[in-house]
């Protein structure tokens, strides 16, 4: 193997569209959605992490440890290479150039992959953030605004920290806008390639259908939904943003965002505004809209799904959390 390659993206984006393309390629393997690197590099930060083994004293512990080292973090973070390119070796079945590693989440940790591998390829995927929002809504919540508190972290942090790491990266980075994308693919297919030292072959372009990414993180939906590459998702949002309190949802999240972030991202804040002011929606009251949403944020702020989820509650109620 050659390097990783990691691309970068918000969930709902279009990264399992753009990683089976590039699986398609002879030269790059990948499987579903890793998450390999979130673990150890969390390991290393004071906080973010919730465990019974108590990381506040697991982080002073590691932090000791690496203090110690002849070349502190560097060597932490060289070992940490070491122990991933092993492992994502060992994916490179047929002896592949490079592995994708495709994990939405890597916005959290952009910087420590920069430390770990400063010479592998990243790719930078962005989409309009009224699509994301709206892909999330569809796919994640049924169309409702119940769940919204479950993708808060993605919607409202994530766009900061994916367009800083952009900016950290940019030198050494491709980017692409998915709207660019599923309008020209084979254009933006060939750049990728030619950013990846990789000949292009066309036929990545019909034979990403038949791409077994084997796990099951991605998008189940898409894989099963799009047989070609196309244009089609770009109005979807229409249809979830098609009454006026979600259309004053959607206007005020993008009217809160912080222009430089738009701009780094390709997008032009006022653009998007006037593009949802000037579409037209049902004058509804939609009362279950406004109860979910009311719903999402209590709990957003109350977090009861900690102490009564269904994978959590039997955990969290045995243990005293230090």
């Amino acid at each position: 193997m050659k390097s990783p390659i990691f691309l970068f993206s918000l969930p709902r984006s279009g990264s399992t569209l753009l990683q089976r393309v590039l699986m398609s390629h002879k030269d790059i393997a990948s499987v579903a959605e890793p998450w390999l690197m979130l673990p150890f590099t969390y390991a290393y930060k004071k906080e973010g992490v919730l465990t019974e083994y108590a990381h506040n004293v697991s982080y002073a512990a590691l932090e000791d440890f690496i203090d110690n080292l002849p070349n502190k973090e560097d060597d932490y973070y060289k070992a940490l290479g070491t122990f991933a390119t092993t492992l994502y070796e060992k994916q490179c079945l047929n002896n592949e150039q490079y592995f994708l590693d495709k994990t939405p989440r890597y916005y959290y940790i952009i910087p420590e992959i920069l430390k770990i591998f400063p010479t592998a390829k990243f790719i930078f995927l962005f989409r309009n953030p009224v699509h994301v929002m709206s892909s999330m809504i569809q796919t994640w919540s049924n169309g409702n605004l119940k769940n919204m508190y479950a993708y808060e972290r993605d919607l409202n942090y994530g766009p900061k920290v994916l367009s800083y790491g952009y900016e950290l990266l940019k030198d050494k980075a491709y980017a692409i806008c998915y709207e660019e994308y599923v309008t020209n693919p084979e254009k933006y297919t060939k750049e990728i390639c030619n950013y990846l030292e990789l000949e292009f072959d066309e036929t990545m372009l019909n034979s990403f259908i038949i791409q077994n990414t084997k796990g099951r993180m991605g998008d189940p939906s898409g894989v099963k939904e799009y047989k070609s590459i196309s244009i089609s998702s770009l109005s979807k949002w229409k249809k979830t943003f098609d009454n006026t309190f979600r259309k004053n949802m959607i206007y005020k999240y993008i009217e809160c965002m912080d222009s430089n972030v738009l701009e780094i991202q390709g997008y032009k804040k006022e653009e998007i505004l006037n593009e949802i002011k000037s579409f037209d929606v049902k004058n509804s009251f939609a009362f279950k809209d406004r109860t979910d949403f009311l719903y999402s944020n209590l709990v957003r702020i109350i977090k009861p799904n900690i102490w009564f989820g269904e994978t959590t509650k039997k955990w969290a109620s045995s243990r005293f959390l230090s």
